[in-house]
């Protein structure tokens, strides 16, 4: 497998622009298989880049893998919509969901202004409703109150909803928990999940579009059962957090480790992410190389990826 990448100097970088999701007249993606970096910082948006946010993209849609700070103003950089089919959250740290709050005000201007009816799946982790309603009651969200007539569909639903001391968050994600290790999606957009070791409910992704896929660990200790359930992948992203003296420790791997874990996998390609800091990626890489003889890349630096 052959992976079609673009390097983005900072300056390039951060005027790149996402294209616009095409569908043809079933509704199926005319987008090819590919992965955008929409952030990979680990704890805090290192250098202005922002943190965890892989947005999927294949025939069955696309699909938003984390959303940690930062993320919702990559995603948002050409206009309000978001143009997703569904949302997956490995696990509740901070900076893989915080940008779930900015997100949900995107949606709901879609409700309000442009008459969308329809919730967008949010798939998180056992626990995770409990800690978005925490979250959300920390803005007071379900003390809203909009007129209820008039106004299109959507802000209507909204009203009656905000009327009968909902949350407005609720009605705009369709949030729905999982176990690591379940199976999940929507419609053709299928995520197998793989439980990791991260010191809370942690799961590893697995994306398969016909003959190509993607896997994403998360944020994870080393596991060899992880190279099982990435087996032959095309393009595996990997958690390199202990890549130098910024890594202040925890439930991570080094990239040697990484890279070892690639090479158990016998995936094609590696991309090193959530590394401490960026100037640590070219030793990351020779660090990841002494394991693993394939294609590495590093996630802050790339931020396409066309299978």
């Amino acid at each position: 497998m052959t992976t079609r990448w673009i390097r983005h100097p900072r300056e390039i970088r951060n005027r790149y622009r996402f294209p616009g999701f095409s569908r043809d007249s079933s509704g199926r993606s005319l987008v090819p298989f590919s992965v955008h970096v929409l952030g990979s910082s680990g704890g805090y948006p290192a250098n202005g880049q922002p943190c965890s946010g892989y947005l999927v993209r294949g025939t069955a849609g696309a699909i938003l893998l984390d959303c940690g700070p930062g993320v919702a103003t990559a995603l948002l950089r050409d206009g309000p919509h978001c143009n997703l089919d569904a949302i997956a959250i490995s696990h509740l740290h901070p900076d893989h969901t915080l940008d779930l709050i900015p997100l949900a005000y995107s949606l709901l201007t879609e409700w309000l202004v442009d008459g969308r009816t329809v919730p967008l799946p949010l798939f998180v982790p056992l626990g995770g409703i409990d800690f978005l309603r925490r979250f959300s009651d920390l803005f007071g969200h379900r003390q809203w109150r909009l007129p209820t007539d008039g106004g299109s569909p959507g802000k209507q639903a909204i009203a009656t909803s905000l009327a009968q001391g909902q949350d407005w968050v609720f009605s705009v994600f369709d949030i729905r928990e999982y176990m690591p290790g379940d199976d999940f999606g929507r419609g053709d957009l299928t995520v197998r999940t793989h439980p990791v070791d991260h010191g809370v409910p942690t799961a590893a992704m697995r994306i398969d579009d016909a003959d190509k896929s993607v896997v994403y660990s998360a944020d994870t200790r080393f596991l060899p059962s992880l190279a099982s359930f990435a087996s032959r992948t095309d393009l595996f992203f990997l958690d390199a957090h202990l890549s130098g003296l910024f890594a202040p420790g925890g439930a991570h791997m080094t990239p040697m480790e990484a890279g070892r874990l690639g090479a158990m996998a016998e995936a094609s390609e590696l991309v090193l992410c959530h590394l401490a800091t960026p100037e640590d990626g070219d030793s990351a890489r020779r660090a990841a190389a002494v394991e693993f003889k394939g294609p590495i890349h590093l996630a802050c630096q790339t931020s396409e990826y066309a299978l």
